[in-house]
């Protein structure tokens, strides 16, 4: 009967084999990219405290270290056996062709679901991130590092192309634990959709509502200059903000962080404009004197009192 216990059972195509160099040297600059590999987390729910010093093995001896170490660690066995399966898909790897490891799945009867986790959490670790989501969004899992994972989904996306990482919360839906993952996906949100993201943020505890929207003001007035950020300016001033909501958009751009941001007056005039407070928006004081297409803020304002007219001293 197969015990994943013993070296030559789990590696009886070659008792003798090992890493090559290129491969190993491939996970560790994988490992420094990403901030840590996921299998690195894995190993660390068996027990094993410092896994970067255990994979990926040397040599032969390294290797047998690790299956020791992995085989008399403190977790469970399909634990112990989803990471040795791991490990066949890197000898798996040169050929393409999952030989050794599908022996492996049929010898040791890991459950299809552990595969399909530590297939995606493989392909994760090797930056292989669409075929990784393939995998990591499957029905049958319940979501397990889904911080970290969409975290990393988020850092490393091209191009500002988000589309990846959103897919990834959509499709799961999972409880994210930590404030630092919340954040990182509410930017991608907001990086995407500014109303999606002011809606989001609604949908939060009360005690983040308010960090939330000042991000999102913060994450539309520094967007880069090639970005939309008139569109996206535009988008935020005309969104249905409650009373509390406006008082906080005017405090955060008048005495709190949001002052320092450049286009902060401009965006709170266009705000009072936008909202039919013509006489507020006659004291904002900061706005850019340049003119913009034959536009200026004191051609603007005497339009603005002139409209008012007598209305203006009643006020």
């Amino acid at each position: 009967m197969f015990n994943y216990h013993h070296f030559e059972e789990v590696f009886s195509f070659d008792t003798n084999c090992s890493y090559p160099e290129n491969e190993s040297y491939s996970i560790e600059a994988h490992r420094k990219v990403l901030q840590g590999l996921f299998v690195d987390k894995v190993l660390k729910l068996l027990g094993i405290k410092r896994p970067a010093k255990l994979y990926p093995p040397q040599s032969n001896g390294d290797l047998r270290t690790l299956h020791k170490t992995i085989v008399e660690s403190s977790g469970a066995d399909h634990h112990k056996i989803s990471v040795l399966y791991y490990i066949l898909l890197d000898f798996d790897a040169p050929t393409g062709r999952r030989v050794h490891s599908g022996a492996f799945e049929e010898n040791s009867f890991l459950p299809q679901k552990y595969q399909i986790y530590m297939k995606g959490l493989w392909h994760l670790d090797r930056r292989e991130f669409e075929i990784a989501l393939q995998y990591l969004t499957h029905p049958s899992l319940i979501p397990t590092f889904s911080d970290d994972i969409l975290e990393a989904l988020v850092r490393q996306s091209k191009n500002n192309d988000l589309t990846l990482a959103l897919a990834y919360y959509h499709t799961v839906q999972p409880a994210l634990t930590s404030s630092q993952a919340l954040e990182c996906l509410f930017s991608a949100i907001a990086r995407t959709s500014v109303t999606e993201a002011f809606y989001f943020c609604r949908g939060q505890q009360e005690y983040a509502q308010l960090h939330m929207f000042q991000m999102l003001i913060s994450l539309v007035l520094n967007s880069p200059p090639h970005s939309n950020i008139v569109d996206r300016s535009v988008e935020l001033v005309n969104l249905p903000f409650t009373v509390e909501e406006d008082k906080w958009f005017e405090e955060y751009l008048t005495n709190g962080e949001g002052r320092k941001l450049r286009k902060a007056p401009d965006t709170l005039l266009i705000r009072k404009i936008a909202t039919g407070r013509f006489t507020e928006s006659l004291a904002v004081k900061g706005i850019n004197v340049r003119a913009i297409g034959g536009m200026d803020w004191n051609t603007l304002s005497d339009a603005v009192q002139s409209g008012m007219g007598p209305r203006l001293n009643l006020m």
